[in-house]
């Protein structure tokens, strides 16, 4: 859950230039994230979700996780949210699935990069030890995105879902957060 009352902004550098404004979600920013999401779920690359969803499904999101959005001088660009690994398990209780979607006319600036930086530092601030994810093996621009965050390959899940009735491999990816000597 997140912090009531807490409005966090991380400012990120984006393409070494412009400066992108990431901060939490607010109620209002819902039905914003639902559009991105949508997106998402209509270009087949990043989700295995099928169904559009609607501006409540993302206030849940919001009201429930870790969620952060970017935004540039036309409002919100991409968000990321880091949820609970499992439900009902608290041995899983310092582990959080990354997830993070991204405009299609703001994809490859940058922008995915800063946000999911600033998503690690706000899930470490929260109590998370570590983030976990999981990519289509066919999404090289995501692989290639947490690979230059640090994050680990820990695995491919051969068929582990069907989208349109075709198999897709997922890559599982970690990063830790805080000291790696550590927790």
């Amino acid at each position: 859950m997140r912090s009531e009352g807490t409005r966090q902004c991380y400012e990120r550098n984006v393409n070494g230039s412009s400066a992108a404004r990431i901060r939490s979600a607010e109620p209002a920013d819902a039905p914003r994230l639902a559009e991105i999401f949508n997106e998402a779920v209509e270009d087949r690359v990043a989700t295995f979700e099928t169904q559009l969803a609607a501006p409540e499904s993302a206030a849940r999101w919001i009201a429930e996780d870790i969620v952060l959005v970017a935004e540039g001088d036309d409002g919100i660009l991409a968000w990321a949210k880091a949820g609970p690994y499992a439900d009902r398990h608290h041995y899983y209780d310092g582990v959080r699935e990354a997830t993070m979607y991204v405009a299609r006319s703001a994809r490859r600036q940058g922008l995915g990069r800063a946000l999911l930086d600033a998503l690690a530092e706000a899930a470490r601030e929260a109590g998370a030890h570590k983030l976990v994810g999981k990519i289509f093996t066919s999404n090289g621009a995501s692989i290639a995105l947490v690979e230059g965050l640090g994050w680990r390959e820990v695995g491919v899940h051969r068929r582990h879902g069907t989208l349109d009735g075709e198999w897709k491999d997922v890559l599982v990816v970690e990063k830790r957060l805080g000291d790696e000597s550590g927790v």
